[in-house]
């Protein structure tokens, strides 16, 4: 196979001027150390001309006041799981940045909501920042802010709706079972739902009818997934990013029981089957005509590409760019705007794709992709010819300018007067 030379992106014709930039991280969800490690990328990474506010939402929703920071800033440069630099002088050019954008005054609310940010960059992960919930905040009060508006980050955070939507779009996914939390209970009752599954002989595999006795809906569910699926299959809930409680099963019993867990950390859930092929991720930037990133080949363990997987302490390395000829290329590329368009994406996203001998679908979308050491989303786009700082400019332009239509096409009450 001849593997296809990488063309090179044009360069960066932005012309981003000087912004007073608010950056805030941690968040409410559990990707709050994921989001910490973007965020303190992001802010070695913008350009010098920008003038930068750091700000953190500790997980039980306090913002950290500007005395607590730097405290917080070195306990993070030790974090095993905060890889934002790849040496030392990383962390010591990152601190200096940091001294820097935490001289904001007066309480750390005062100062994110009354700041005159020319723009936000919410560089959280998941639930409880990248779910519409913090877009919706920089809407209502009017600010601009980076990545994806709120139905794309809404739709984006569900793998259940997102799918709903590439399939309407006529785009290829995977096929699934899902199930609801309420079908089976409150949390309690789920929890003990997984206590009594798990409390079964670890040597035989139970039959339907003793599933039934437990809950007839989960032996419901689970005969569904095994009359559509064969063994092994990924238990997946809906709305958690970076991999966060999925789970592969390989019989009955440990479907039921990843069933049950699944649906005690989010209200839905889904049953997919394994896909062999290898698995691809795309990065794009932009608005109506996005840029499009290399093509990143994933490197899978002999499981799947778990949370330890992807930022362990042996987080594997990734091929940039995957080994594909220039055919193959260009169609995850196309699929990858393809769902952009369908979804409504601005500003950042990744789509992960699976693919093998012209078999394709679309395993995810990731609305605020990560950023850090290990983040193959900059490192694609860097390798086609656009550097970090080129990318972030772009990403908040499109953020400015969603702003700027918003505004124009804005309808005041005394219009409908």
């Amino acid at each position: 196979m001849q593997f296809s030379i990488p063309t090179p992106i044009p360069p960066n014709t932005t012309h981003l001027p000087s912004l007073k930039l608010a950056l805030i991280c941690g968040g409410t969800g559990a990707e709050h150390i994921g989001s910490i490690e973007s965020a303190l990328w992001l802010l070695s990474q913008f350009r010098r001309d920008h003038q930068l506010g750091f700000f953190y939402q500790y997980p039980d929703g306090r913002l950290a006041e500007a005395a607590e920071l730097p405290a917080l800033f070195e306990t993070w440069t030790v974090h095993p799981y905060i890889k934002a630099w790849i040496d030392p002088a990383g962390a010591e050019h990152c601190r200096a940045i940091f001294r820097q954008a935490i001289h904001w005054t007066g309480p750390a609310w005062t100062a994110l909501t009354s700041g005159n940010w020319d723009l936000i960059w919410p560089a959280f992960h998941g639930r409880g920042g990248e779910d519409g919930s913090f877009q919706g905040f920089c809407e209502f009060l009017g600010f601009p802010y980076a990545g994806c508006g709120i139905a794309a980050s809404v739709i984006g955070i569900d793998k259940i709706k997102t799918k709903a939507i590439l399939q309407v779009s006529g785009l290829p996914v995977l096929p699934q079972v899902i199930i609801e939390a309420w079908e089976l209970g409150s949390v309690d009752t789920i929890a003990a739902i997984k206590e009594h599954i798990t409390l079964l002989p670890a040597t035989t595999i139970p039959d339907l009818e003793t599933l039934k006795a437990i809950h007839p809906l989960l032996a419901e569910r689970v005969q569904e997934s095994e009359a559509r699926f064969n063994y092994p299959v990924f238990v997946k809930p809906a709305s958690l990013g970076s991999s966060l409680g999925v789970a592969k099963a390989g019989d009955r019993r440990s479907l039921a029981v990843a069933l049950a867990q699944a649906l005690i950390l989010d209200r839905r859930a889904l049953v997919e089957p394994q896909c062999n092929w290898p698995e691809y991720g795309i990065g794009l930037c932009g608005l109506d005509e996005p840029q499009v990133s290399l093509v990143v080949g994933y490197t899978l363990n002999p499981d799947f590409y778990d949370y330890e997987a992807k930022f362990g302490a042996e987080a594997q390395e990734d091929a940039i760019p995957a080994r594909l000829d220039s055919a193959q290329t260009q169609k995850l590329q196309d699929l990858a705007k393809a769902a952009w368009q369908a979804l409504g994406l601005e500003g950042c996203a990744r789509v992960d794709c699976f693919w093998e001998n012209g078999q394709i679908a679309i395993n995810e979308v990731n609305t605020m992709p990560g950023f850090g050491a290990h983040s193959v989303y900059a490192q694609a786009f860097n390798q086609a010819g656009l550097p970090p700082s080129g990318m972030l400019d772009q990403i908040m332009a499109a953020g400015l300018e969603r702003h700027r239509r918003r505004n124009q096409f804005s309808i005041s009450f005394k219009d409908r007067l």
